[in-house]
């Protein structure tokens, strides 16, 4: 099984890394406010670089702390090392997204799709030298991968969701303008905190049992039964054998 899945994942991890970049691009060009918000680029500028770490300042619309890796986030982001994304000052500051939320939701997501990637290389290397299944220290961490999926799900969850705002509807439809006069702050809490009772419930009640499972092993194998010796019979079935080799 475990073979299987990361012959399975070879193929998908690239896959979505590949569909992330092309829904970046799709992003620079529909929703250019939240590409500025998750890169939190404060001014347009060409050949502009890739933030991997800030604290970004909305009040002082600049970012603290900031390591940069320079032209990558213009080759990243429009596939040129020339190419330009607007700033969020380009924007009024109503029209803009939170920054610091999807900003580092993204980088989460993008952090654990890459941790994903280097497994799959780990298990190619691994593979090639017969140790894929005896290397505990690898085998530990496949199990500790397991809920990164999840979190990555939830990250990029919140970067969407977060960094689309304050729009239902981009630039048409604001979030403030799209709920019904009968919802109050009281329905969305308790209809939030029903969703995590689920959740809070159903996941851990699954990893506990995942861990039983695994603590168990697999089910013993039946004792093997004693082969059939061939050859031919020392005596016909249902023939009674008489005194001197007579037969009845």
């Amino acid at each position: 099984m475990l073979s299987m899945t990361l012959w399975l994942l070879t193929f998908l991890v690239p896959l979505q890394i590949f569909l992330g970049d092309q829904h970046g691009l799709n992003t620079a060009a529909y929703q250019p406010a939240k590409l500025a918000a998750i890169e939190a680029r404060w001014d347009t500028q060409p050949s502009f670089p890739l933030t991997l770490f800030a604290i970004p300042d909305p009040a002082n619309e600049t970012n603290r702390y900031a390591i940069e890796v320079p032209y990558l986030g213009s080759l990243i982001l429009t596939h040129s090392l020339h190419g330009e994304i607007k700033g969020l000052k380009t924007f009024r500051p109503e029209d803009r997204p939170p920054v610091a939320i999807p900003f580092f939701a993204f980088r989460i997501m993008v952090g654990i799709g890459f941790l994903m990637l280097a497994v799959v290389a780990t298990s190619w290397w691994l593979r090639y030298r017969h140790r894929l299944f005896d290397s505990p220290w690898f085998l530990r961490l496949c199990l500790a991968m397991g809920p990164l999926g999840f979190v990555a799900v939830l990250a990029g969850w919140t970067t969407t969701e977060v960094g689309r705002q304050p729009w239902t509807v981009y630039g048409m439809l604001r979030t403030v303008d799209s709920t019904p006069p009968s919802l109050t702050g009281g329905d969305v809490l308790a209809s939030l905190m029903a969703y995590m009772a689920v959740y809070l419930i159903i996941y851990p009640s699954a990893a506990v049992i995942a861990a039983r499972l695994v603590r168990n092993g697999p089910a013993t194998a039946p004792e093997s039964v004693a082969p059939i010796e061939s050859g031919r019979p020392s005596a016909p079935v249902n023939v009674e054998l008489l005194p001197e080799g007579k037969t009845l």
